[in-house]
């Protein structure tokens, strides 16, 4: 994955072992494109993760992974190759930004979820010492200038972290909200959402999620997204399903993967009201934010 001048490569496997001497052998084929285009690979700013469970262990003996320049074909040289650090839970390095977001090896989202805590803790900071100067109005256009896009930012991705670790953002957009409509730091924030027009954090989720399965009904994703999920009917033509117009939510066995993107999207899809199938992104976006507002209590 490339963007700008980051580089992300990505590789899965059922054997830990195998698959770090796949990976070796792709990243020596990387380093002799450098060499060949007369560049050179910062190793130093060069790490992996391997993505896993809680409950999976890692034998440190199967993960070497190293940046070898020697050319392909030709006897190792040990002055060209460079081991790569990795990122853990008990490493110095317990998580890596990727285009703004923090992942850790059980993808968690715990540190990314602190980063976005304290920075709204700092812009709380300098709300609150205006608050009592301006209005409402000009509160309200401060929170989603200040804390709304932080809040926002990437939602899809690190809403899919538990409920204990999502509780903390919970409790500083309560916070936020209590601020902006002057409220006492006791009062019930469930008038006050409604109030402002502002979905609370686990409506949010549901909010971005549904917009994005929206665009990927109606053809308005880039085509790497294509095919990703079907509609059960498109499963089998010669059975007529009840929910055939319903999203296939790939089956899983553990937690971790109900909460992904690849399971989390489609039952959002399937719980949205039916008048998700209107083509107009704009008229959608309008009539399913009234909705979440009005299931507030």
């Amino acid at each position: 994955m490339l963007f700008a001048d980051d580089t992300t490569c990505l590789a899965k496997g059922p054997i830990l072992r195998d698959l770090t001497i796949f990976v070796n052998t792709e990243l020596q084929k990387i380093a002799n494109w450098f060499r060949s285009n007369k560049m050179a690979v910062n190793t130093g700013k060069t790490k992996f993760m391997i993505f896993r469970t809680h409950g999976k262990q890692v034998n440190h003996g199967d993960c070497g992974v190293v940046n070898n320049s020697t050319e392909i074909g030709h006897p190792d040289d040990p002055n060209m190759i460079m081991e790569i650090g990795r990122i853990h839970n008990n490493g110095e390095e317990k998580s890596f930004k990727l285009l703004g977001v923090h992942f850790d090896e059980y993808l968690s989202f715990d540190h990314h979820i602190k980063h976005i805590c304290s920075k709204i803790s700092k812009s709380l900071y300098c709300i609150n010492k205006i608050k009592d100067f301006v209005d409402l109005e000009s509160l309200k256009k401060l929170y989603f200038a200040m804390i709304h896009s932080h809040i926002a930012y990437c939602i899809n991705i690190y809403g899919s972290a538990n409920p204990t670790t999502l509780s903390k953002l919970i409790i500083k957009q309560k916070q936020a909200i209590r601020t902006i409509s002057l409220s006492g730091y006791r009062d019930h924030t469930a008038p006050l959402f409604k109030k402002l027009k502002i979905l609370p954090i686990n409506k949010l989720i549901i909010f971005y999620n549904t917009k994005f399965m929206h665009n990927y009904v109606n053809n308005k994703l880039p085509l790497s997204f294509s095919e990703t999920w079907i509609f059960n009917r498109d499963r089998n033509l010669n059975i007529a399903l009840r929910n055939a117009d319903d999203m296939y939510v790939p089956p899983h066995r553990i937690e971790l993967v109900k909460s992904l993107p690849l399971c989390n999207f489609p039952e959002a899809w399937n719980s949205a009201p039916p008048f998700k199938t209107n083509p107009s992104l704009k008229q959608f976006i309008i009539e399913f934010k009234k909705f979440l507002l009005d299931s507030l209590s």
